[in-house]
């Protein structure tokens, strides 16, 4: 694997060091496949072909991160969860695994080291993950995937029905509930860089202040804080977060989870994100995915990322990516054009 100053230039980035360029996530998972002209299933139990669409994808747009085909609701399946699995499209959960909180002290999830537990992670995740490493030409940094606890513990017994037992004054059975999904997803982490990520990447859209306000945020925070926590203790990997929506509040608080990064979304002002941030934590986004990546024009897309790392990156801390996943139907040519703006950036 030749080393091509990827991880370097991200490591110096997350220690707020300037660099030569702004490194580039290209924030994408099954926009590789519909690139190579796949479908989802085609490689979502392909290890081998998650990874060449994958790794061939990150580096046709410029990016310093690499993601296989994963899809995130694959655990769901594993615990026998009614998921619907689209052909060219992510798994939909259709079913809860518990009914009420009184269960949640019984709650007992697979061991994610353990194939035979969870076929379905096994394969299209770790496997893929194993596949991304051995077929990486170049030192990106291979990110895994795992909801985020409070994500989970909604998917687990339904978000709304989660948020109603809050309100409800069962604040101390959802924290069980959200901790002992901590735990499961730590677990998951670990699993995925003994398999070849080189860093954690968690995402916890419920964690948005457009679903909990910040005074809830602190129970999310405590379920993040334990599976961070529990995954440095055993692996010297940066621990990266994803929460989308408006987040403008609770940047402040994300310093104490011990991301090394946050991901925001286009809904927050990057200025204003970077004021909250300070050199406490680094910073990634956060271009709008569907107005600018998927259907707007390279031009626009490359201003738009200059005023992005202008406003938010020029002294470091910062890796320019969209504000969440690339969209499927993404064209090419935009995502390398947010790909070119981290370099062009500096030379203008």
């Amino acid at each position: 694997m030749k080393d091509a100053g990827h991880r370097e230039t991200i490591d110096a980035t997350l220690r707020f060091e300037k660099t030569d360029r702004t490194p580039v996530n290209n924030f994408a998972l099954v926009t590789a496949a519909r690139s190579a002209g796949i479908m989802v299933k085609d490689a979502r139990y392909e290890p081998k072909v998650s990874a060449k669409v994958s790794v061939d994808y990150a580096i046709k747009t410029k990016s310093d991160f690499v993601k296989p085909v994963v899809d995130s609701q694959i655990v769901f399946l594993d615990m026998g969860m009614d998921v619907q699995m689209p052909d060219d499209d992510y798994g939909r959960v259709r079913s809860k695994y518990i009914n009420d909180l009184s269960e949640v002290d019984d709650l007992a999830f697979f061991d994610p080291s353990k194939a035979s537990e969870c076929p379905h992670f096994d394969l299209c995740i770790l496997q893929a993950l194993k596949e991304t490493a051995a077929y990486l030409p170049e030192d990106l940094h291979i990110c895994g995937l795992s909801w985020g606890p409070i994500s989970t513990a909604g998917y687990l017994m339904g978000t709304e029905d989660m948020l109603m037992s809050i309100m409800m004054g069962e604040e101390e059975a959802v924290n069980k509930l959200i901790q002992k999904c901590a735990v499961f997803i730590a677990e998951q982490e670990k699993a995925q860089v003994d398999a070849g990520a080189s860093l954690m990447w968690m995402a916890d859209p419920t964690s948005s202040e457009d679903l909990i306000s910040p005074d809830m945020f602190g129970l999310s925070l405590g379920g993040i804080k334990t599976a961070i926590d529990s995954v440095k203790k055993s692996y010297d990997v940066p621990a990266f977060l994803h929460v989308c929506g408006n987040t403008t509040d609770l940047i402040p608080l994300v310093r104490d989870t011990g991301a090394d990064c946050l991901s925001f979304d286009h809904a927050v002002d990057p200025a204003v994100a970077r004021k909250a941030a300070g050199n406490k934590l680094a910073l990634m986004g956060n271009i709008d995915p569907v107005a600018y990546i998927m259907n707007g024009k390279p031009n626009a897309i490359k201003q738009k990322c200059y005023e992005i790392i202008e406003a938010c990156g020029a002294d470091g801390g910062f890796i320019l990516a969209p504000g969440c996943e690339t969209p499927i139907s993404s064209p090419d040519a935009n995502v390398i054009a947010m790909g070119e703006a981290g370099i062009d950036y500096w030379s203008q």
